[in-house]
């Protein structure tokens, strides 16, 4: 019993030490010129590790989401540590939700060359890069997910308002409106 319990105590500081010897240890920043990912391996013991994920969150340029699912490139921009924010807010964000429903959006599935694409493997050149993989192996990659700036847009009636436009129902329906579609920003 008196054997146990010394042993976790000895346990115990020696977690304790090699976390603060770990999280005080400096390393070089390596970067390629590929991403502004370090390529270091993630240290879960280090508190920083999960929770330096928050901070100010990237404001998008604009609210139209130019993501064709029928090319490899867009789901690349997910997978992309540096394009990820971005994108994660644009799908957060209602107003961008009216491309998927214009037969645009869907016509690109027939183009033969988004088909083709899928077979060039210099399309994947993203996520098969290590510095990504480390990227997503450290676990505050995914601490942004909990972050309430990343879903500010669903909260803003301003988001909705191209719903409340006939124009918009017009323009997938192929017919010309007098009006311009209201966007998210106006």
């Amino acid at each position: 019993m008196f054997k146990q319990k010394i042993l976790m105590l000895i346990s115990a500081v020696l977690l304790v030490s090699s976390t603060i010897l770990l999280a005080t240890e400096s390393t070089p920043a390596e970067t390629s010129a590929q991403s502004s990912v370090p390529a270091t391996l993630p240290n879960l013991f280090d508190p920083n590790a999960w929770f330096g994920g928050f901070g100010a969150a990237p404001t998008p340029t604009s609210t139209k989401l130019t993501f064709n699912a029928a090319h490899p490139s867009s789901w690349m921009k997910i997978v992309d540590p540096n394009t990820h924010n971005m994108m994660h807010m644009l799908f957060a964000n209602p107003a961008t939700y009216a491309q998927f429903m214009q037969p645009q959006f869907w016509m690109e599935f027939m183009k033969t060359e988004n088909m083709v694409a899928w077979m060039d493997f210099n399309q994947y050149a993203v996520m098969m890069n290590p510095q990504t993989i480390a990227y997503w192996m450290n676990p505050a990659a995914y601490m942004h997910a909990f972050d309430p700036n990343m879903y500010a847009a669903a909260m803003n009636p301003a988001s909705y308002m191209v719903y409340m436009n006939p124009a918009t129902y017009m323009g997938w329906a192929g017919m010309q409106s007098p009006s311009k579609p209201v966007t998210a920003t106006e």
